[in-house]
């Protein structure tokens, strides 16, 4: 039976769980979708190598076990997913399930850079959290940081019609800078949560792995029309059927969780 999975990657010892039976070579191809080869090459290429610093890996831990008085150090888990720059001041967004119930989580960019960021805001309701990169960093990380990391442009979801070319930029599996492509397969979806359903969802053939989650969908502007968050799959695999969180959700969600920061 088909149901709705979550494209974070669980790593714990000797196992990725949810991505056994994957092929992971026939997902990681920037170019293999045949379904966008309509697009010039050029300009998609373009809007990558404009994107690409701007879109990290999230790392964090999870506890795999209630811990217990014969055992009270709980093991943990290793929760990996992406999530992009939203501005200068060293937010980042990702869904909110990559980080769980994480308050610090590591954020890595794509030149290998990782960065202490903590979670200042969370919306179960629309799986979206903000990040805010350590205010401890050193001052010349920062300004590297600020230097090489642009915000990506929140386009506006409302304007996607079936048909729409898109681009996804992640780290599926933790394979960073990975771009695949494809097309808007339906809009106005509403996504299952646990008790609740994430309204105006947009789905999407491009393919979307564990670890993806949190990455940006890009139109052929290179603007963030949504994020990618989940597939439809009775295999755990990518099976055509992938979700992403709206833009207009990002936008009304993070500036209200950086409004509501406490310095």
């Amino acid at each position: 039976m088909a149901g709705i999975i979550l494209m974070s990657t669980i790593v714990v010892p000797h196992i990725i769980i949810a991505a056994q039976h994957q092929q992971m070579s026939s997902n990681t191809s920037s170019s293999q979708n045949t379904n966008s080869s309509s697009a010039p090459l050029s300009n998609i290429k373009t809007i990558f190598k404009q994107v690409e610093n701007s879109i990290v890996q999230i790392t964090s831990k999870l506890p795999t076990a209630v811990p217990n008085a014969l055992n009270p150090q709980t093991p943990n888990a290793t929760a990996l997913g992406s999530g992009f720059v939203y501005d200068n001041q060293g937010h980042i967004i990702t869904n909110g399930h990559v980080v769980g119930d994480a308050k610090i989580v590591d954020v890595t960019f794509v030149d290998g850079n990782r960065y202490t960021a903590k979670v200042i805001g969370t919306d179960i309701y629309a799986d979206i959290a903000v990040l805010q990169i350590s205010q401890n960093t050193t001052q010349p990380q920062q300004q590297q940081l600020l230097s090489s990391a642009k915000p990506l442009v929140i386009g506006n979801s409302s304007n996607l019609e079936v048909g729409d070319q898109v681009i996804a930029i992640d780290n599926p599996f933790g394979l960073s800078d990975t771009m695949t492509t494809g097309i808007v397969s339906g809009v106005g979806r509403l996504l299952p949560g646990a008790g609740f359903s994430i309204p105006n969802a947009i789905q999407t053939d491009a393919p979307i792995n564990p670890g993806n989650s949190g990455g940006p969908l890009l139109d052929m502007q290179g603007q963030v029309v949504g994020m990618n968050t989940a597939i439809l799959s009775g295999t755990d695999t990518f099976s055509g059927i992938g979700f992403a969180v709206p833009s207009i959700l990002i936008n009304i969600n993070s500036l209200t969780s950086i409004s509501q920061q406490v310095f």
